[in-house]
């Protein structure tokens, strides 16, 4: 059992990720910039993980204090508000296997799609904040209600890429340990760009027919 931080853990996305890490036996620790928020958030979800039989401990902190003794940090805030939120942070997380779920999700007629990011993925841009950190983008096509449905499995592919080979080895092995997820090799971190393009495009045919969807890669012979 490992202990995971997760930045914007009070989130949909980052509540739903540390439930579903929890159940497979990593102590959570879920990260605001409130530490009373954080700490509610961390009790509501005991209370859920104890309806599903699951004792796996999560507590919650402000975000510095939830960083630090992290084997592995989750950035699950907004994208707007990354860059100011992870230089402060770069030093304590700088040697560690930083988790990027961040999609720079925006609306344009009544559709989203993807901000225009100078570094051209939200993945890239939070590796340029944390040069010393390897950044692995991944679960960007899983939905904050899909993950936080804890009494369901989960169900489809999770795509993984980053420029940190062996950090991109140990996230696919964290999630194939969950329950009929299987992780796909994406290679480096520039498919960060196709991945996040994919979320929006998984968005707006889930507001078109009412539904919750997620991805299959085909073909592979896994």
């Amino acid at each position: 059992m490992g202990r995971i931080a997760i930045l914007g853990g009070t989130g949909p996305e980052g509540l739903g990720l540390g439930l579903r890490f929890a159940m497979i036996g990593e102590e959570i620790v879920l990260g605001s910039r409130q530490a009373p928020r954080a700490a509610d958030a961390a009790r509501r979800a005991q209370e859920r993980l104890r309806v599903v039989n699951c004792t796996t401990p999560i507590h919650g902190e402000e975000n510095q204090a939830a960083v630090r003794g992290a084997d592995l940090v989750v950035i699950a805030t907004p994208f707007a508000g990354v860059r100011e939120l992870l230089p402060p942070l770069a030093e304590m997380l700088a040697g560690l296997v930083v988790l990027d779920v961040v999609n720079p999700l925006i609306r344009v007629d009544k559709q989203f799609t993807i901000e225009r990011v100078p570094e051209g993925s939200a993945g890239e841009a939070i590796q340029a904040l944390l040069p010393r950190s390897a950044v692995v983008s991944a679960f960007k096509t899983e939905s904050a209600e899909s993950l936080n449905a804890i009494e369901r499995p989960g169900a489809g592919d999770i795509v993984v890429c980053s420029d940190h080979s062996e950090a991109r080895t140990r996230i696919m092995a964290l999630a194939e340990r969950i329950p009929r997820y299987r992780a796909v090799d994406a290679g480096p971190l520039i498919n960060a760009r196709s991945l996040e393009a994919i979320t929006a495009l998984l968005l707006n045919i889930n507001r078109r027919h009412r539904t919750v969807t997620s991805i299959q890669i085909l073909g592979l012979q896994k």
